[in-house]
């Protein structure tokens, strides 16, 4: 940035004029200005408004609160939007330009790393856009209330040790082409075992029809999963596992006497990741051959966000370095899943391809004073969603009772192996929409710490085409000293 400090030098200090005379005196008249100059209190400027503030809290409340600052981020932020329209317009030329058949092989790879640049200032703008969003504290507001602002007050990285491994998680959360930000994410569920082994959990969800649901689960997750924790004998694989079916089937419960009461009809996805030591029954080493606090990774699935690990593949490439690979610890709870559609027709309801493939309801149902011909929904297993967990209630016939779409998650756990084994990716559908394991694999991979790489791959979705909401979380590991 470029600013200028009125009676001032290029960078910000005073201007001295010192005279030949003040140059020639000696004892400590000659130093009392360099003193003075050493000791000047560093300059509060807003750039974006060319203000000098007198203090490092006027210049926030100025950023927070001033009028000519939320006027020059409007400026700034229709000249960042009229500028990625125009590339935007631009990519579109320049992909029809390679659809053309005709088009010479070495004209084809100009055109190419054109794109690719062009792709990259797309996401750029975009993040600038997200960034203004975070200032003004709003992200884009919605469901009575500021929609986005759990992915604004929630930090962005998260350090923790569990067992033998220090753990560095990172997170971005874009309100992309949406209206609304219904993701949220959290990086510090941290928990603790019967007998006080450290359990990190970390999750992404993803909120439709409203932001209650998903804001819901975002406060209370982390003190339900402990409750459930607690009243377990000891930390095992199976006992984690009941903890969460528990934690989840409490959650849901509550939210839709909520729903009930308030006639809501929001819902909410999640992927959750678990990562514990092994212990043994007695609450020390495990009996395995693994070494002495090696640790494994539960997963928690609800809907169509998803959990890809990165690992070694053993090959190695022409550079020497071990190849990476894509291993998916998750499933996608989409209608058209056999065993999924086969769950929702036993029940009553219907699957048919709209758009997407969608589970319906099989009649009308009448809520909150209307009448709904047809309701449906893109994935199989969400939190709330009253009417398609309960349409019995509400005037549909001839569906049975417990749920076309329900909460219940499910679970894979995997051992770690730091040898192999190098990031987890969390992550919203917005991303996997565009991008396939590998691709997100191959982005987080090049990045230095896990909040760079989630950022990275919130940016390449976008540039990809995404217009969802975007969310990803990331999480390394290393050896603890």
């Amino acid at each position: 940035l470029k600013g200028r400090v009125q009676g001032g030098t290029r960078s910000g200090g005073p201007r001295w004029r010192a005279s030949r005379r003040a140059r020639t005196m000696v004892g400590p008249a000659r130093i009392a200005k360099p003193e003075v100059a050493t000791a000047a209190a560093p300059a509060h400027i807003c750039y974006l408004c060319r203000r000098k503030l007198p203090s490092a809290e006027a210049l926030l409340r100025h950023e927070r609160q001033s009028e000519l600052h939320r006027r020059s981020l409007d400026k700034q932020d229709e000249l960042v939007a009229q500028h990625k329209q125009e590339v935007l317009a631009n990519v579109h030329s320049l992909r029809k330009q390679l659809n053309d058949a005709a088009i010479d092989p070495s004209r084809c790879a100009a055109l190419e790393g054109q794109l690719r640049q062009l792709l990259g200032e797309y996401g750029m703008a975009q993040e600038m856009l997200e960034h203004s969003r975070t200032l003004r504290g709003n992200g884009g507001g919605g469901g009575g209330s500021a929609a986005g602002a759990t992915c604004r007050r929630q930090p962005t990285s998260h350090e923790i040790r569990v067992g033998n491994l220090v753990l560095d998680l990172g997170a971005a959360c874009w309100q992309g082409g949406k209206e609304v930000q219904e993701d949220r994410y959290v990086l510090d569920l941290d928990l603790r075992s019967p007998e006080g082994h450290a359990v990190a959990g970390f999750c992404v969800l993803d909120g439709h029809s409203g932001s209650r649901c998903v804001d819901f689960l975002t406060e209370r997750l982390a003190g339900q999963l402990q409750t459930c924790l607690s009243a377990m004998p000891s930390l095992t694989e199976d006992n984690l596992g009941q903890a969460v079916l528990e934690a989840c089937a409490k959650l849901d419960s509550d939210f839709l006497i909520s729903a009930r009461k308030g006639e809501f009809m929001d819902g909410s996805t999640f992927i959750l990741g678990l990562l514990f030591p092994e212990v043994g029954p007695s609450g020390g080493a495990s009996s395995s051959q693994r070494p002495a606090g090696s640790c494994r990774l539960l997963v928690a699935n609800v809907g169509d966000s998803r959990a890809v690990l990165c690992r070694a593949t053993g090959a190695e490439g022409k550079d020497g370095k071990q190849r990476l690979g894509s291993l998916r610890l998750s499933e996608d709870h989409k209608p058209d899943r056999p065993d999924e559609q086969q769950r929702i027709q036993a029940k009553g309801g219907s699957i048919a391809h709209h758009g997407v493939w969608r589970v319906f309801v099989p009649g009308q149902v009448y809520f909150g004073g209307r009448s709904f011909p047809r309701w449906g929904l893109a994935v199989s297993r969400a939190f709330g969603d009253l009417l398609l967990k309960e349409p019995e209630r509400y005037g549909c016939s001839g569906v049975a009772p417990g749920g076309l779409v329900i909460a219940e998650p499910e679970l894979r756990t995997a051992e770690l192996d730091p040898a192999a084994d190098r990031f987890l990716i969390l992550a919203c559908d917005g991303i996997w929409d565009v991008l396939r394991d590998e691709d997100a694999v191959a982005v987080c991979a090049g990045q230095a710490g896990a909040e760079l790489a989630a950022h990275s791959l919130v940016r390449h979705a976008f540039a990809a085409g995404s217009g969802d909401n975007l969310t990803a979380l990331v999480v390394a590991w290393r050896p603890a000293d």
